[in-house]
C-alpha cells in the first residue's frame, strides 16, 4: 500500500513539474506580436482602428505585423489587432517600436508609452485602441 501512494505521489509531482516548466517556457519566451513604425520625432495619441471595413489590411512580417503609424498618428486597418495562431488560446507576445524618416527604419530606445484605451460602437465590429507615445526625457521634463 505505501509503495503504490509513493509511486503516485512521484508521479504527481513529475507530472506537475513538467507541466509548471511548460507554463514557464510559455509565458517568458513569447513570440513576436507586433512592429509599431512610428514617425520620427513623433509625440502625442496613436489611435488604431482595427477590423474597419474596406480599409487595408496590415502587413505581415514573421509572426509580427506591421503598424505603420503615419504622421497624423491615425491609423484604420481591415485587420485583427493580433495573428491568431491558437484560435481560442491568449498566446503572449511582445512588440518592438521603430521611428522611421527618410534615412529609414531605427529602434524607438527612449519610447514612453501611456494612457491607453479602447473604443467600440454597440454593434460595430471595428475597434479603436488608444495609447500615448513619447520620449523618456518629455516625460521627465513635465
Amino acid at each position: 500500500m505505501k509503495k503504490k501512494l509513493f509511486k503516485a505521489v512521484v508521479v504527481s509531482f513529475i507530472v506537475i513539474l513538467v507541466a509548471y516548466m511548460g507554463f514557464m517556457y510559455y509565458v517568458y519566451h513569447p513570440r513576436e506580436g507586433k512592429k509599431y513604425y512610428l514617425p520620427e520625432k513623433y509625440r502625442g495619441w496613436v489611435c488604431i482602428t482595427y477590423e474597419k471595413e474596406g480599409a487595408p489590411p496590415l502587413d505581415i512580417e514573421g509572426d509580427a505585423l506591421i503598424i505603420k503609424i503615419p504622421e497624423n498618428g491615425r491609423l484604420e486597418t481591415s485587420s485583427r489587432a493580433t495573428i491568431a495562431h491558437s484560435e481560442g488560446y491568449y498566446v503572449p507576445a511582445y512588440s518592438h517600436y521603430y521611428y522611421y524618416s527618410e534615412k529609414g527604419l531605427r529602434e524607438a530606445k527612449t519610447l514612453a508609452l501611456g494612457g491607453g484605451f479602447t473604443i467600440q460602437k454597440k454593434g460595430k465590429r471595428e475597434y479603436t485602441s488608444y495609447f500615448w507615445v513619447s520620449t523618456e526625457e518629455d516625460i521627465k521634463s513635465e
